[in-house]
């Protein structure tokens, strides 16, 4: 019995350090207690002021540096609607293809008056006819996606899975930077932001080949024309699947 009660209050202090780590990264306690099946209340008076040990002695695996949102530091005032960023994108793609509206939307099957009014935003078709447009183009229709979906004035559903929720911020990242025409993090001229190493690492995450903290990611989402209240929705999934992975592994350690 002993020994059973050492492994619970390992497995407690373990979720407890992941607790503070997900709120010292910026996660509500809306989102902690759903992943430890307490409502936000109990979960705010379990660990509120945890004291127990440091979130450094996580997995390192799971450790993510991020910086809280500042509505006020970040304060978008002129992004581009969703449906003009959508076709700003297939416009990039048809300058780079080097070819005609016509003889695109002739080999997609719809009328060139329609894609012609895809590509100005004034009307969104459904999803086969934006992916099959992306393709012939030589675009990637996942970079896309989700600049369809808020086009279409949808809200994705949570992610399901660690990988899931990062590929798919990682492809809006991209579609973004599509839109914006591509611009280099020098032609974006990022305030505060200096050194090739800096430049790399946000050049990485505008590729979606890395992750960065919410600071970094509202920076670029704010200067490439996006919103950031959207893209927060994909980097908080993120951190709540890297949230939970982090009381899995507290847990799985202990069996």
């Amino acid at each position: 019995m002993r020994a059973a009660g050492a492994v619970a209050a390992g497995v407690e202090s373990y979720v407890g350090a992941a607790v503070n780590d997900a709120r010292r990264r910026g996660q509500s306690w809306v989102s902690v207690a759903r992943a430890v099946n307490l409502s936000p209340d109990a979960a705010r008076r379990k660990w509120q002021g945890y004291t127990g040990p440091e979130a450094a002695s996580l997995p390192e695996a799971v450790m993510v540096e991020s910086t809280p949102f500042s509505s006020a530091e970040y304060d978008v005032a002129s992004a581009r609607s969703n449906r003009e960023q959508l076709g700003a994108a297939l416009r990039y793609l048809l300058r780079a293809s080097g070819r005609t509206t016509g003889a695109v939307a002739d080999q997609a099957g719809i009328p060139a008056t329609a894609f012609s009014r895809l590509l100005t935003g004034e009307r969104i078709p459904e999803w086969p006819a934006v992916f099959t447009l992306t393709t012939i183009l030589d675009g990637r229709p996942e970079e896309l996606r989700m600049l369809w979906e808020w086009a279409k004035g949808r809200t994705p559903t949570a992610a399901h899975g660690g990988a899931t929720a990062v590929a798919r911020l990682g492809n809006a990242m991209r579609g973004l930077h599509l839109a914006a025409g591509r611009p280099t993090m020098r032609d974006l001229g990022l305030p505060g932001v200096h050194g090739a190493g800096k430049l790399r690492l946000l050049e990485a995450v505008v590729n979606g080949d890395s992750m960065a903290g919410w600071e970094d990611i509202a920076l670029l989402v704010q200067h490439l024309g996006g919103s950031q209240e959207q893209f927060r929705h994909l980097w908080e999934d993120v951190q709540y699947s890297i949230f939970t992975l982090s009381v899995k592994a507290a847990v799985h350690g202990t069996d």
